[in-house]
């Protein structure tokens, strides 16, 4: 698979005054986070690590992290303890000064694939949900995700954590007004299809062709009205049990995931 060249940042927003409103770092836990740090080459305030037995030499993560200038600085576990939230940190503990999240611009821009997909979420509210649909559409060879600024969970270390560092790889938009945001990329020639049990078609009979953006609900209302009438298609999902409703992490990941097999099947 080849490598994505990521996207460049946005610049962190600020207020009438022109002060920044990224007054707070975000802590980054976990060796694999940390790692995505490294790959994607944003360079944290600080790296906490977990202090070494005495004798015992840099790890090769560290080395690495030395080697790109990193500011490294070695404290006690109950430090990292301390800092990380309540998340597992594994030793590692980095902060950022804000969530590069990338222009709208730059998917609509994208000319080296014939059928790229997108995937936006309408009001993802839960951090563990959130996490985990970056993690499955990064896995699912999606080209980046859209959330909403506002009733939608942002991208926060214990999201980045959920998703196992796929929130640092994967590029993350987040827009005022999701529905304009649909009609510009309909205008941009990418088909919009909602995810929704209320679909008159199944995911397995509709064909997902060219370039798509995959609309996922929120938890508890799925869709909204406005947001339906911009997909040209509703898709819903078999179910066979006696429970009505996948949560949006798993109905997420099982659509992501047929629309990939199609597209691997039609290149074989």
């Amino acid at each position: 698979m080849s490598k994505r060249n990521p996207p460049t940042p946005q610049k962190i927003p600020k207020d009438k005054r022109g002060k920044s409103r990224a007054t707070d770092l975000i802590p980054i836990p976990g060796k694999r986070p940390v790692e995505e740090l490294l790959r994607q080459e944003i360079e944290p305030v600080v790296l906490f690590s977990s202090k070494l037995p005495k004798g015992r030499k840099d790890d090769t993560l560290i080395s690495k992290c030395r080697h790109a200038g990193w500011k490294v600085v070695f404290k006690e576990k109950s430090y990292l303890d301390s800092e990380s939230g309540g998340l597992n940190h594994q030793g590692y503990l980095a902060f950022i000064t804000y969530f590069p999240y990338v222009p709208l611009k730059s998917f609509i821009d994208q000319k080296s694939d014939k059928e790229p997909l997108l995937i936006a979420l309408d009001q993802i509210q839960d951090a563990g949900n959130l996490g985990a649909i970056l993690r499955s559409a990064e896995c699912a060879g999606a080209k980046g995700a859209i959330i909403p600024a506002h009733r939608s969970a942002g991208i926060t270390s214990a999201v980045i954590r959920r998703s196992a560092g796929a929130a640092l790889c994967l590029p993350v938009s987040r827009v005022v007004n999701l529905a304009k945001t649909l009609d510009r990329l309909s205008d941009a020639d990418f088909s919009i299809v909602g995810a929704d049990q209320e679909g008159n078609r199944t995911i397995y009979d509709f064909e997902f062709k060219g370039p798509t953006v995959l609309v996922i609900g929120s938890e508890e209302k799925g869709l909204r009205p406005g947001i339906k009438r911009r997909c040209v298609q509703i898709c819903s999902i078999p179910l066979y049990g006696r429970i009505s409703s996948l949560n949006a992490s798993a109905a997420a990941a099982v659509c992501l995931f047929e629309v990939a097999r199609q597209r691997s099947a039609s290149t074989r």
